[in-house]
């Protein structure tokens, strides 16, 4: 699989150049960025033979069979639909767009070129998530009776610098942070929640700093979420509630960079399944995780590329990042704020 890579962000390097060197059948072909000169640099140091002046030749560079594009969500609209339209296979940096009404476009272009759009969502290709699926789906919690999902950060505070902080970009916490713990939940507890409450800390007009909604599925369960780019300190989890427990995941963002699965059942015993540590009512059973040292993106690029192989949606995809938009969009529209703008200009040129 012949790779493009639309734009020289910071996440490009550790989300695909470095894992594109140990998962076979990929190579990185060709790059273009917003500055020729960050273009050539990068694709100095990353390896890249050919260098384009602009993303638009990038994407109708006849020699790719696949286009990375990591621009700020706010074009991720613009430059994917070019890329199906060349019939280039997407690899989309999450969130998938700025809003559900793009999404929708998106997924609906994907389907009509017969070409694959993945949301880069790396987390859901770890290991860890199928351990985490096998205690979920073997009862020893009983049913869910709440779910929360939390990912901040001490980044700091706004800056005219950090495109997190442009409104017009699609900034926001929710937007950059909270889409994890919104996907978190949706996959521990199965099915869309709606929105009960939300709010937001807005140290920007109209840009959330921090953001945490309140969740409501139709068969019984809540939920919650939290997100903050102003956090006092690091913090990344997943709880479930069950009946008869609860499941804690620290760090199912990266597990590479230390995790753990931990569970407490109300009731003496485990099972035979892995975990070490106490049970019962006083103590907590870590599960173990084979393969936790591997990286979230080396999975993620493995995935993209069987995927476009196999002609077979991956669980990031289609209707999954559809729903996403849809639940950021309707947790903004709760706690007072409109969905992130649609980007009418051609900055992205």
């Amino acid at each position: 699989m012949r790779l493009g890579l639309l734009a020289a962000a910071r996440i490009t390097g550790p989300a695909v150049v470095e894992p594109a060197a140990m998962v076979e059948g990929v190579e990185l072909t060709a790059l273009a960025a917003r500055s020729p000169e960050r273009a050539a640099r990068q694709a100095t140091a990353w390896g890249v033979p050919v260098v384009h002046a602009s993303y638009q030749d990038l994407v109708d560079d006849p020699d790719l069979d696949a286009i990375y594009v990591a621009t700020p969500a706010a074009l991720h609209h613009r430059w994917t639909l070019a890329a199906l339209d060349a019939g280039k296979h997407v690899l989309c940096e999450k969130p998938l767009a700025a809003n559900a009404v793009e999404a929708r476009e998106m997924v609906v272009a994907a389907e009509a070129t017969d070409r694959l759009l993945m949301e880069a969502f790396h987390w859901r290709y770890h290991p860890l998530v199928g351990r985490v699926r096998e205690v979920l789906d073997d009862g020893r919690l009983g049913s869910i009776r709440h779910v929360h999902g939390s990912f901040c950060l001490p980044d700091g505070h706004v800056s005219a610098d950090d495109i997190r902080w442009d409104l017009t970009l699609g900034g926001g916490a929710l937007m950059d942070l909270g889409c994890y713990p919104l996907q978190w939940v949706r996959w521990a507890v199965g099915g869309e929640p709606r929105v009960v409450s939300a709010e937001a800390t807005c140290p920007t007009p109209d840009v959330d700093g921090r953001f945490g909604a309140d969740l409501v599925w139709d068969d019984g369960p809540t939920g919650s979420i939290e997100c903050s780019m102003i956090a006092e300190g690091f913090d990344a989890h997943l709880e479930v509630v069950g009946d008869h427990g609860t499941l804690r995941v620290t760090n199912p963002l990266a597990p590479q960079r230390g995790s753990r699965i931990e569970l407490r059942l109300g009731t003496g015993d485990t099972g035979d399944t892995g975990e070490t540590g106490g049970t019962g009512d006083t103590g907590a059973a870590e599960v173990s995780v084979p393969g936790a040292d591997t990286t979230t993106y080396q999975h993620q690029l493995v995935a993209f590329r069987d995927a476009v192989a196999s002609n077979v949606h991956p669980p990031t995809s289609g209707a999954d990042s559809v729903a996403t938009m849809e639940l950021i969009d309707a947790c903004y529209r709760a706690a007072g704020l409109a969905p992130r703008p649609s980007l009418t200009s051609t900055a992205g040129d």
